[in-house]
């Protein structure tokens, strides 16, 4: 029994500390020293909070009577605080809706050792109205079969292909912008027009990591104001390296009024499938709604598994 009281203070000690990253990362800006750190934290809050929960518990079960219960309790409200905040920035499904239209993103990553014609047939397998893919560079060999299928299927320079997006229907406008000087061209947006007539603005993206502080910044607030801009029914969609809950997405929120979905799809790392971290996200705003949401392609060769979003318009 001697070494309860330096095990219970030890897991006290480690509580504290998950539930002071998974609260306080969010709060910390991006620009600031532990700015690139908190990025990371932030997208594990839940898992954070909820390991503070548990090691307080063992804290609690080997004595610490009062420390132990108090920092239950704190992670309990922090985990109550980050559940209303998704709450206030995220949209439930409209499972009854009929949806105008599905969006396949999938990140198809430049290491991929599948073969690019195995990525993209399989891509075509739930015959999406669009795709996208980032780091297309993966599946620019196979480019021919999205042109076989779609009207339109955006360029891809060999060696520069970051983001490729192919339409059943020639967008109305098209075009791409770079959000940061490292890695150009990783933003494409789309003007579509639906088999019923109905407008959507479209855009596909991939952000930088998160710890890349300086860039990340910069990449951030130009991204909020192109969105921002976008007029009417619009969706974002891609790899935001960011959760939900994360910093990242609650300044999208606060500056485009953007909503991310309610029940988020685990995308990254593939291997842990449905408990990975949901951190490739589809936006909607405008009227726009999200009909279905479903995680794509996870034995794709990929480090993330894609999204298949059904999307309904006013």
């Amino acid at each position: 029994m001697i070494w309860k009281p330096e095990l219970s203070g030890a897991l006290a000690m480690a509580a504290a500390l998950a539930l002071v990253a998974g609260a306080g990362a969010r709060f910390i800006p991006g620009s600031s020293a532990a700015g690139p750190l908190a990025r990371i934290l932030d997208s594990l809050a839940p898992w954070l909070l909820a390991g503070a929960l548990m090691l307080a518990l063992g804290a609690t079960a080997l004595g610490l009577c009062r420390l132990g219960p108090g920092l239950m309790a704190a992670a309990l409200v922090a985990l109550a605080g980050l559940g209303a905040l998704h709450l206030r920035q995220s949209l439930p499904a409209l499972p009854g809706q009929t949806p105008d239209l599905r969006i396949l993103f999938f990140n198809a990553c430049i290491e991929n050792e599948l073969p690019a014609e195995t990525i993209v047939r399989a891509a075509l397998g739930p015959d999406p109205d669009i795709i996208i893919f980032a780091e297309a560079e993966a599946i620019a060999a196979a480019l021919p079969l999205l042109q076989a299928r779609y009207d339109f299927v955006s360029p891809c320079q060999p060696g520069a292909c970051q983001i490729v997006l192919a339409a059943r229907s020639r967008p109305r406008r098209f075009w791409t912008m770079s959000l940061n000087p490292a890695w150009p061209d990783r933003y494409a947006v789309a003007e579509i027009e639906t088999a019923g007539g109905k407008r959507v603005f479209l855009a596909g993206l991939q952000l930088l990591k998160p710890w890349m502080s300086g860039l990340a910044d910069t990449e951030l607030e130009r991204l909020t104001a192109q969105l921002g801009w976008l007029p009417g029914p619009a969706v974002a969609i891609g790899d935001f390296n960011a959760a939900p809950w994360s910093r990242t997405l609650s300044l999208i929120h606060r500056d485009t009024g953007m909503a991310t979905a309610r029940l988020p799809r685990a995308t990254w790392p593939v291997a842990a499938g449905r408990f990975g971290v949901p951190i490739d996200q589809v936006l909607v705003g405008g009227g726009a709604r999200l009909v279905r949401l479903s995680p794509f392609g996870e034995d794709l060769g990929s480090n993330h598994r894609g999204l298949l979003a059904e999307i309904t318009l006013p």
